[in-house]
């Protein structure tokens, strides 16, 4: 969780540069403040992939190929399925 606080904490600080809302707006656009692009990319993103990937099994089982490699995105994108089939993610 320190990691998430630290990611969280260089945001923070990055938008509390400024008080004007349409200077914040400027501050979040990763094309006209590559900064945010580097915060979030640098110390967000593997935060959020280490949290994901926390307890996430190497392979899976495949009926067709066998064993197949188990990724973070797989439980994103399995997570965003209505239905029976994030079930299992729920449990």
């Amino acid at each position: 969780l320190r990691s998430v606080s630290r990611a969280v904490d260089l945001i923070m600080a990055h938008f509390g540069s400024s008080r004007d809302p349409e200077e914040k707006m400027r501050l979040g656009n990763s094309s006209c403040s590559p900064t945010i692009a580097g915060l979030v990319l640098e110390h967000l993103c593997p935060t959020i992939q280490n949290i994901l990937e926390d307890g996430l099994r190497d392979h899976k089982l495949d009926l067709i190929i066998g064993q197949r490699r188990n990724h973070c995105w797989t439980l994103v994108e399995v997570s965003t399925r209505i239905g029976k089939f994030n079930y299992k993610i729920i449990e």
